[in-house]
C-alpha cells in the first residue's frame, strides 16, 4: 500500500498543501510518487520522466508548455526527496479529472492524493470538482485535503474511523493500519509486561446510533410513558451491540500496536461525525464512502461527501471493492 502514488498539481499553492501530507503517507516507506500536470489543451504528447533526470537538454526537447510544466512539477518535488525513494514528473492534456484517472490506471497507482481544489480558488467546493470527479472515479483510495481547512498538521497522531458495524465501512482498516504503521522492533523492550515504548498514534473508532424515526415521530413516540420506555429500551439495546462491537473490533487493532478509544453517539451521522472531530482534534478522518447504504448511493448527499465538505482536517477515503468498476 502507498507505494505507487499520484499527486495531481495544478500550479497553485492551493494544490501544493497537500505536499507535507504526502510526506507524512510516503515516510519509511520507499514510495515513488508521480507529480502529475494536465494542460487544458490538446497535444501531442504526454510527458513522463524521472525528476532527477528532467535535465536541461531533455527539456529543450519539449513544447514550451511542456517544459513550463516539467519545471514547475520539478521545483515542487524537492519537497518530497526527504520521503520518495523516486519522483517522476508527468504531463497529459485533456480533461483533468479523465487524464488524472487514467493516469492512475496507467502507472496502476494505489493512492491518489490531491487538493479538493487548485486555482478556482476557495470559490468552487467538492461539489462539480475535479476532485470530486476523481473521487467517483477512482479504484485506489484518494486522500483530499481541504486547501482552505485550518489544520495542516502532519504527523498523523488522531486518526478518527467512522465505522457502521458492517464489513463494507471495516474495508477501511486495513488501509488505516498501513498508515499508523508497525512498532519498531525497539519499542518492544520487554519492560513493563511487554508494553511497548513507542508512542503511537491515536484511533478512534466512532459508531453514530440512529433511530430510524423522524424526529416528529420520535418525539411523540417518547411523549407518553409506555413510548418512552420502549424507545429508551430499544435504543439501550442497540448502544450495548454496538459497544460490544467497536470493542472487539479495538482489540484486533490494538494487537497491531495501535492506542484505540471508542465512543459512541447518536444523532445524524455526517454532524456527528464532524462534532467528535472536533471534539478530539482529529488530525485525519479515513473512512469508507459508504456502509449499510449500499451501492446506489455515491458521495453526493451520502455521509462520507458531508465529512468531506466540513472537516477542517484531510479526510482518506476508500471505495469499497463491492462497487468498483460502476459509475
Amino acid at each position: 500500500m502507498y507505494y505507487n502514488v499520484i499527486v495531481p498539481l495544478d500550479g497553485s499553492e492551493l494544490a501544493e498543501r497537500v505536499l507535507p501530507h504526502v510526506v507524512e503517507l510516503m515516510r519509511g516507506r520507499k514510495s515513488r510518487v508521480h507529480l502529475l500536470s494536465i494542460a487544458p489543451r490538446g497535444g501531442p504528447t504526454a510527458v513522463d520522466v524521472r525528476a532527477s533526470s528532467a535535465t536541461a537538454d531533455t527539456l529543450d526537447e519539449w513544447s514550451h508548455l511542456e517544459r513550463e510544466l516539467i519545471e514547475y512539477l520539478r521545483t515542487a518535488a524537492a519537497q518530497l526527496e526527504s520521503a520518495a525513494a523516486d519522483v517522476w514528473l508527468g504531463v497529459r492534456f485533456g480533461r483533468s479529472a479523465d487524464e488524472i484517472l487514467a493516469f492512475a490506471h496507467d502507472v496502476e497507482a494505489d493512492l491518489i492524493a490531491m487538493s479538493t481544489h487548485g486555482r478556482s480558488g476557495i470559490g468552487r467546493w467538492v461539489f462539480g470538482s475535479v476532485a470530486d470527479r476523481v473521487l467517483r472515479g477512482a479504484t485506489c483510495p484518494v486522500l483530499l485535503v481541504r486547501a482552505g481547512q485550518s489544520q495542516h498538521r502532519t504527523p498523523y497522531r488522531r486518526i478518527l474511523v467512522p465505522l457502521d458495524g458492517s464489513e463494507t465501512a471495516e474495508q477501511i482498516l486495513p488501509y488505516v493500519k498501513e498508515i499508523i504503521g508497525s512498532p519498531p522492533t525497539s519499542a518492544w523492550n520487554g519492560v513493563g509486561h511487554g508494553r511497548p515504548s513507542w508512542d503511537p498514534p491515536r484511533m478512534f473508532l466512532l459508531t453514530v446510533l440512529t433511530t430510524g424515526l423522524a424526529d416528529r415521530t420520535l418525539t411523540l413516540l417518547t411523549s407518553y410513558p409506555p413510548g418512552l420506555q420502549l424507545a429508551t429500551t430499544a435504543l439501550q439495546q442497540a448502544e450495548v451491540q454496538l459497544q460490544t462491537y467497536l470493542r472487539s473490533v479495538a482489540a484486533a487493532l490494538r494487537e497491531h500496536g495501535a492506542a484505540v478509544h471508542v465512543a459512541i453517539r447518536r444523532g445524524l451521522p455526517a454532524d456527528e461525525i464532524l462534532a467528535y472531530a472536533a471534539d478530539i482534534d482529529a488530525d485525519l478522518i479515513s473512512m469508507t464512502t459508504h456502509g449499510f447504504s449500499g451501492p446506489s448511493r455515491w458521495v453526493y448527499g451520502s455521509v462520507a461527501g458531508r465529512v468531506l465538505q466540513g472537516a477542517d482536517c484531510p479526510v482518506f477515503l476508500v471505495r469499497p471493492q463491492f462497487e468498483q468498476g460502476e459509475n
